[in-house]
């Protein structure tokens, strides 16, 4: 799916486009982080602002849904997202296709995610490219800029801050 391309493809359209990418460090073994990626109740729970999260049935791939609130300035309001994974090489990385259906927007995109094993963790690295229309992409482009890179920091932290808890549950459990 990858194959030969150096980024994710934009959605063809007319609304506000947006591509970025960035990385960070989690601190976790990268097969523990793909496991944990790989388990819907551990993926919702680093899901900023998830009301509910569920594999779509009947789907030949893993696909989700999701119910988000996200607030970006003016622009509040509840989101349906799906993301489907439609390529997982285990453990280094998922191609995504997904978007979000929402009463100011919709939007659609490509994202990758890759796993490096590196000191302290795992290296995850990410890419994407969204189209984004509707009252959203004319009233707040700039603001969804800056917001969605914020919105992927916050799924890191609130990631790694689950690993920590269950490290320290593990721990008590042990003594």
């Amino acid at each position: 799916m990858r194959a030969g391309r150096t980024e994710p493809t934009m959605p063809e359209g007319k609304g506000h486009r947006l591509r970025s990418s960035g990385s960070t460090v989690v601190p976790v073994r990268r097969q523990r982080l793909w496991d944990i990626i790989m388990d819907e109740a551990r993926l919702s729970a680093a899901i900023p602002g998830a009301e509910t999260l569920h594999r779509v049935e009947g789907e030949d791939d893993r696909t989700y849904a999701a119910d988000v609130s996200i607030g970006v300035g003016p622009i509040k309001g509840t989101w349906r997202v799906t993301a489907r994974f439609a390529e997982e090489i285990e453990p280094s990385h998922i191609v995504l296709f997904g978007g979000a259906n929402g009463p100011l927007g919709k939007s659609f995109g490509e994202g990758w995610i890759d796993f490096e094993p590196v000191e302290g963790g795992t290296r995850v690295s990410y890419s994407y490219a969204i189209l984004i229309s509707g009252m959203v992409a004319k009233v707040g482009g700039r603001l969804i800029d800056g917001a969605a890179d914020r919105l992927i920091d916050k799924f890191y932290e609130r990631l790694a801050k689950a690993i920590r808890a269950e490290r320290r549950a593990a721990a008590t459990a042990a003594d």
